[in-house]
């Protein structure tokens, strides 16, 4: 059964379509998964310019919510004994040679790289191994979470060691193999999704938003795919449905290994966002920096997805955050 999302409890739409009209982003499509229903809503259009309605089939970029299709190609790789989460990087990247780092330590966003913004570097190297040689690398893990695109980076290097195949191949097999059909990659042609951003007066779409995955290549294991808020759910659903990887392997990812107060997260998912209401314990979620979001609830076997552009209105618009606490209404600690 598929129902408006507003007759699903907790979800103001009202307030939604508010919210788009204040500026939060020029559209946003959200979709809520339970056992029984599946509820969708969407409001605003692609842009200011265009004016086509948006709905839970329009493709947005997911920017860093391509971390959790990365994570889920190294959980599989769990799963056929290749490497597992107490693993030394060292065994797969002779660049962490004289470093103590495991695969869990990069999951988790402990490894603390300090370096220049990928984006810079970029410019100047548009390689994603010649990138990642630039990468200094921490002998050991740090005790606190660090939140950074580079870990992820090499576990999208480490998935092509193990694989012996491109990372955008191994993407796109998992993609075909869990039958999401609104879920590409940014190297792809035929993109139609909503602009990310205005850069010098122009419109940025159908090109990966950020700015170093798009030198090299159109996608890295950090940023890359693009996704309607339909198929984030899917992803979301497979999660749950065992279908990314065996019970044992998922239980270890819904697992909070934060150390700290604000710094729990699971594998590769999160459970503290930044200047955002707490979450229940029992979600695990990711954000993306151009405005999407995705959570999952196991033990009430939910998943929920919204996508927008919010950058398009500039890249210090806050307002969408609004937009996730409305879609998460019920699983917020306080609004």
């Amino acid at each position: 059964m598929t129902a408006r999302i507003d007759d699903f409890p907790g979800i103001d739409t009202k307030a939604i379509d508010g919210l788009i009209s204040r500026g939060a982003s020029p559209g946003c499509a959200a979709v809520v998964s339970s056992p029984e229903d599946r509820f969708e809503f969407s409001s605003g259009a692609y842009s200011d310019t265009d004016r086509r309605p948006v709905g839970p089939h329009t493709l947005y970029d997911a920017a860093s919510i391509t971390k959790l299709f990365t994570t889920a190609l190294v959980l599989r790789l769990f799963d056929e004994n290749r490497t597992g989460p107490e693993s030394r990087m060292g065994e797969y990247l002779p660049h962490f040679k004289n470093s103590a780092l495991t695969v869990r330590d990069l999951l988790t966003h402990r490894a603390r790289m300090v370096c220049e913004p990928l984006s810079k570097m970029a410019l100047e190297t548009p390689d994603i191994r010649a990138l990642a040689e630039r990468v200094p690398v921490s002998p050991a893990a740090s005790p606190h979470f660090f939140y950074q695109n580079a870990t992820f980076l090499f576990l999208g290097i480490m998935v092509e060691e193990l694989r012996g195949k491109a990372f955008a191949d191994c993407l796109l097999e998992m993609i075909s193999e869990l039958g999401l059909r609104e879920t590409r990659v940014g190297s792809e042609d035929g993109l139609d999704a909503p602009p990310t951003e205005i850069r010098g007066g122009n419109a940025w779409a159908n090109k990966t938003h950020d700015e170093s995955s798009y030198l090299c290549g159109g996608v890295t294991g950090y940023a890359g795919i693009f996704a309607s808020a339909g198929d984030l759910v899917k992803f979301g659903r497979a999660w749950l449905d065992f279908k990314i990887a065996s019970p044992e392997t998922t239980g270890k990812a819904f697992t909070n290994y934060g150390g700290y107060p604000g710094e729990e997260q699971g594998l590769g998912w999160l459970n503290t966002l930044p200047r955002f209401p707490a979450l229940s314990r029992d979600v695990f979620c990711h954000s993306g920096y151009t405005g999407p979001i995705l959570a999952v609830n196991p033990k009430k076997d939910k998943v929920y997805a919204l996508c927008c552009n919010r950058a398009y209105y500039g890249r210090d618009n806050q307002l969408y955050r609004e937009l996730w606490a409305r879609v998460l209404a019920s699983e917020l600690i306080r609004v």
